[in-house]
């Protein structure tokens, strides 16, 4: 069987949270305006926030955000979980399952799926950023004066921009917030807590964080439409059946 049955309720239920597409106009309007506030951010806040925090963060609050931002590692983690998710909702439909609540097993299994291609593919993103831009950590300017920019694939301490945490972070929380809106405050405000931790331990700049965030934002709203559509019914099959054409 190439595809999993879907009931009328589960189809309803994931088209009140399908995403639709963006029209190119406004990515491109989206994408200005973010390059405008990164570079804002980084001439105006980067520099000065970070010495700010160096000169008047306690061990305690470091230690205390440090906890925080471990939330934030191994993507791969999050990945792993959302794809076993999406495998059980493969498999309790199809030994007919009862569902915890109208249109469950669709939902989290599109929702499983998307958050899988979001970390894939903001996770490569970030990290040809990182290599490309080469921007110094802070620590390269507490411990040595360097603030800027090094040669590309400068090594570990020119990995600054943007932070992977915070794309870790907000790709999972703006994935959540896609396919449950009622859970998007409390995953917002997890996200968020995370990339302030970046800035509280001195491993990223105000830009990084804010970069990552815009990064995971974008991609979860380029991506979404392509899995939480319900007129799409490839998430719903078996990945060996992905690209046949249903019956």
């Amino acid at each position: 069987m190439s595809e999993l049955p879907s009931s009328p309720t589960s189809v309803a239920a994931t088209r009140r949270g399908a995403a639709r597409f963006v029209p190119p106009a406004r990515w491109v309007a989206v994408l200005l305006a973010g390059a405008v506030v990164l570079a804002l951010l980084a001439t105006f806040v980067d520099l000065p926030l970070a010495i700010y925090i160096h000169n008047n963060i306690s061990a305690g609050v470091d230690g205390a955000f440090n906890m925080v931002g471990q939330l934030g590692e191994r993507g791969e983690n999050y990945a792993l979980g959302a794809l076993l998710v999406y495998a059980f909702t493969l498999y309790a439909t199809r030994r007919g399952w009862s569902e915890p609540w109208q249109g469950a097993y669709d939902r989290l299994g599109r929702g499983g799926l998307l958050m899988v291609a979001v970390l894939a593919v903001g996770g490569i993103v970030t990290g040809l950023l990182k290599h490309l831009v080469a921007r110094a950590r802070p620590e390269m300017y507490f411990e040595h004066g360097i603030y800027g920019l090094g040669r590309m694939f400068g090594g570990k301490h020119y990995t600054s921009f943007p932070s992977s945490h915070t794309l870790t972070a907000f790709g999972v929380a703006v994935t959540v917030a896609m396919v449950f809106p009622r859970c998007r405050w409390p995953a917002l405000a997890l996200a968020t807590l995370i990339a302030v931790s970046r800035l509280a331990n001195l491993d990223h700049y105000a830009s990084d964080v804010t970069g990552a965030a815009l990064i995971a934002l974008v991609t979860v709203v380029f991506l979404a439409p392509y899995f939480l559509d319900p007129a799409r019914q490839w998430p719903r099959r078996l990945p060996w059946h992905w690209f046949n054409k249903p019956a």
